[in-house]
């Protein structure tokens, strides 16, 4: 029941993800380039998240699904819709596991996260302001700074990933640039090193592994440089996959192929939640749905 109620959590924490990135304080300087000159992937990565922060709220669609092997485990995907802003989320989600589907409605405000599912409304007392709070904690915060704020992209991004800065597709009638790439196993070593995490030569061979498996697509407005579409994946060989989940390792057993997409839309908007009279505790609803599992 527990990595069930974690693989449900996982795809409630993708969403709450965009909002705390809307919530970061401060916007980083955009990158002055000539007109018509394509960024490099770092730049790109940068001002998109400064033009976000700068526009405060957006209306996303997200989707997240894992395609395991049979007899690996279940499956599980997530279709997510609504406003998300620096203090409020409001979407309407539908998930699915194995052959359990439930749909509902999702709200997130500074300090609590709501969901409905069957008329009644259950809740816990952790938002936004509270997710920030930890994800800025002690050593966190240094990490927080290097890849999720504007200049720690524009520092870290080029390490951590590979790959190039072309022409997008037109979005909304929006010229684009698209990053498309992977991650950098090396860079990502190095990074890890920097916060006292050396790997151990197995763990490095599978993240090795990893990142051949990986993709990451950004698609950018060229003159807003609002994110338009993110796109991220790990498709690794069934074999490769069994060996993970089988392995010995704490940082990446358990590893699973999956696709996240998130469009990103409606720019600017302001987005307010009204909170739900009463709920329910928030474990009570995980009870109900995956008291059966294990």
């Amino acid at each position: 029941m527990r990595r069930t109620v974690h693989r449900f959590l996982s795809a409630i924490a993708f969403l709450i993800a965009l909002v705390v990135v809307l919530g970061a304080a401060g916007c980083g300087d955009r990158f002055a380039r000539s007109p018509g000159e394509a960024p490099s992937a770092g730049n790109l990565a940068a001002d998109a998240l400064a033009g976000l922060e700068a526009k405060g709220s957006a209306h996303f669609v997200g989707d997240l699904s894992s395609s395991l092997p049979q007899g690996v485990g279940a499956q599980l995907s997530v279709h997510a819709e609504g406003d998300a802003s620096a203090t409020a989320m409001d979407a309407s989600a539908s998930v699915g596991f194995g052959g359990l589907s439930l749909s509902g409605r999702l709200m997130v405000d500074e300090h609590n996260v709501f969901i409905q599912f069957m008329n009644q409304w259950y809740g816990e007392r952790q938002g936004i302001r509270d997710a920030l709070g930890k994800a800025r904690d002690g050593k966190n915060a240094q990490v927080w700074d290097e890849i999720a704020t504007p200049e720690g992209l524009r520092r870290n991004f080029d390490h951590l990933f590979s790959g190039d800065v072309t022409d997008g597709p037109v979005v909304d009638g929006v010229a684009t640039w698209k990053f498309e790439g992977r991650m950098n196993a090396d860079g990502l070593a190095d990074f890890a090193r920097r916060f006292d995490s050396e790997l151990t030569d197995a763990e490095r061979a599978q993240l090795d592994k990893l990142a051949a498996a990986s993709k990451l697509v950004i698609v950018v407005g060229q003159e807003d440089h609002l994110p338009r579409r993110v796109e991220f994946g790990i498709h690794l060989s069934a074999a490769d996959l069994k060996a993970m989940q089988d392995g010995s390792s704490s940082t990446l057993q358990g590893a699973e192929n999956f696709e996240f997409t998130l469009g990103l839309s409606e720019f600017g908007k302001p987005v307010e939640i009204t909170a739900p009279s009463s709920f329910k505790p928030l474990d009570t609803l995980f009870e109900q749905l995956f008291s059966g599992f294990e």
